[in-house]
């Protein structure tokens, strides 16, 4: 079956696309694979922040899932999901950088179909909004007000990894079910990337955490000292105890099986140098980080400081 998004991307922004936007947008990729669309305009004078906030905006007003926002140096990426009516969630990137360029890009799933001239036409009609100068600004503080990153969470590291690892699990298994039922009743074995798409039913979940800050109270498993980097601020990381306790006597499960569950490491910031060099092994640690990367068994968070 073919999962049509055609309708609506069409709906989320009927403005003609601009020349420009119009003459860069590219479709990649067989379409029978799944297409990459790409559209960018290029905005003398806006900042990457600006820009960024100004997406949270114009695709929350386009009745989007606004998702997760990461900057990092002199880039920036805005992530937006478009859920209803769809098997597998569309997720746009909108990725802007210091020289004022935006690129919006969005890569379907196996078996969902877009018109190329409906995704320009939602895509340029979106980037066509974005304003430089105190216009702009006004736009991009509206979005950060009505469409708000998540408040900084306090959880326990074991409690954050059942959480994430359930939340993993719900999502991964429209995928790992393919085919399930007509192999039961044919004695048949699926290949579940001909019935669905690994990446592409991962993607919203990154999409919805990539960005969030948690305040994380815990034990060391491992402390892993990156002494031999070469990359400024490179100070290290841990990797929580995540082992669950069990029972009315909170009986630990055995630590060996630590990486049975899921994995949450924390990369220092640049100046928790002196914090991160007391840290050993089963010490406990609460730590502030936001998250940068989200695989199906570990995240990571960045620039992770003491915690009061």
């Amino acid at each position: 079956m073919v999962y049509t998004t055609m309708a609506l991307l069409a709906a989320a922004a009927p403005a003609m696309a601009s020349g420009a936007c119009d003459k860069a947008f590219k479709t990649v990729g067989d379409a029978r694979n799944g297409a990459l669309y790409m559209a960018d305009v290029t905005v003398p004078g806006l900042k990457v922040q600006s820009a960024l906030d100004q997406l949270r905006k114009i695709g929350g007003d386009d009745k989007f899932e606004v998702a997760g926002q990461l900057v990092e140096g002199d880039t920036g990426d805005q992530y937006l999901i478009q859920r209803t009516g769809l098997r597998v969630p569309l997720v746009l990137v909108g990725t802007a950088d210091r020289t004022g360029r935006v690129t919006l890009a969005t890569k379907l799933a196996r078996g969902q179909s877009v018109e190329p001239a409906a995704a320009k036409q939602s895509m340029c009609g979106m980037l066509d909004k974005l304003k430089a100068g105190s216009q702009g600004d006004a736009v991009a503080a509206a979005g950060r007000t009505q469409y708000p990153m998540p408040a900084v969470e306090a959880v326990a590291a074991p409690d954050l990894s059942k959480m994430m690892g359930k939340e993993v699990k719900d999502t991964m298994a429209l995928y790992r079910s393919a085919g399930a039922f007509k192999d039961l009743m044919l004695g048949t074995n699926t290949n579940k990337e001909d019935k669905g798409d690994r990446s592409a039913t991962f993607l919203p979940l990154y999409a919805k955490y990539v960005g969030r800050r948690y305040q994380i109270d815990g034990q060391i498993y491992t402390v892993n000292s990156n002494r031999y980097s070469t990359k400024p601020g490179d100070i290290g990381s841990i990797n929580y105890l995540v082992t669950p306790t069990r029972g009315l006597l909170r009986v630990r499960q055995n630590d060996t099986f630590n990486n049975n569950n899921y994995t949450i490491r924390c990369e220092f910031a640049s100046d928790q140098a002196a914090n991160f060099t007391m840290l050993r092994e089963r010490d406990w640690a609460k730590l502030e980080g936001e998250i940068s990367s989200i695989e199906e068994s570990s995240m990571t968070l960045r620039n992770c400081r003491q915690a009061s």
